[in-house]
């Protein structure tokens, strides 16, 4: 949102054909100007977004329950998701095809390609039955697992840094050179539970965001402490405008 009273307000623009129940992630893609939408009514959505801000429905898959994550392949092919029906799905754009990809023993709650540059996919999934799997998508097993101790409420990665955040604050660091191997494991510095977990693009740490409305800004070397700071978001209502500062 613009915070410069000065300036004119954007006119906010709702997406055509938006979810019927409320939205559990959005994905913008990196290669074109599609937007992903994981939500409740069991559909992940794409729109290709115009220059106008007006949005165009370009395709849609199920979930046999609520959809609860979506991300997009690195070459903005694919998109993969996964529900509470216990699954992980990828749509490939290019022939419309939605296939399965994962199975956990619970909901799966985080999705994410893990893959370094210029590699086979593959896939990352974190579950609520304290999995996190590995997948290549052209098999129907994961090729590693690992146990997580609690359920799996967030995570991202970029490769070769993977960050899972889970109940009872805890937030898992793997280097995806050894992937079933957490090299670090600590608790967070924010007090409620994680919502959001973001990597950083130089790959040295990573944002996380908790259901308070604060944010951690978390770095992974131990001689980059100095720059570790939370914040809390917060708006201001003493205008006409309600601001809101991150």
């Amino acid at each position: 949102m613009n915070t410069n009273p000065n300036k004119q307000t954007p006119t906010n623009v709702e997406i055509s054909q938006p979810p019927t129940d409320s939205v559990s992630e959005l994905a913008f893609s990196s290669k074109a100007n599609y937007l992903a939408a994981a939500s409740w009514d069991n559909e992940v959505r794409i729109w290709e977004i115009q220059s106008n801000g007006s949005s165009v429905g370009k395709a849609a898959f199920s979930h046999q329950g609520p959809a609860l994550c979506c991300a997009w392949s690195q070459d903005g092919g694919k998109v993969v998701s996964g529900g509470a029906d216990k699954a992980g799905r990828m749509l490939d754009l290019a022939t419309g095809q939605a296939t399965q990809i994962a199975q956990h023993e619970g909901p799966i709650r985080c999705i994410r390609f893990v893959e370094a540059e210029n590699s086979s996919p593959i896939v990352a999934t974190a579950g609520w039955d304290k999995m996190l799997n590995y997948w290549d998508t052209r098999q129907q097993a994961p090729i590693a697992k690992v146990e997580l101790p609690e359920r799996a409420y967030a995570m991202d990665c970029n490769n070769p840094l993977l960050v899972v955040a889970t109940a009872e604050r805890k937030i898992l660091i793997f280097d995806m050179a050894s992937p079933t191997t957490p090299f670090q494991t600590i608790e967070s510095p924010l007090r409620r539970q994680t919502r959001t977990v973001s990597c950083f693009l130089k790959k040295d740490g990573y944002a996380i965001g908790s259901i308070e409305g604060r944010v951690g800004i978390q770095y992974i070397n131990p001689q980059q402490k100095d720059k570790i700071f939370s914040f809390k978001c917060h708006r201001d209502e003493t205008t006409m405008k309600s601001i809101l500062y991150s």
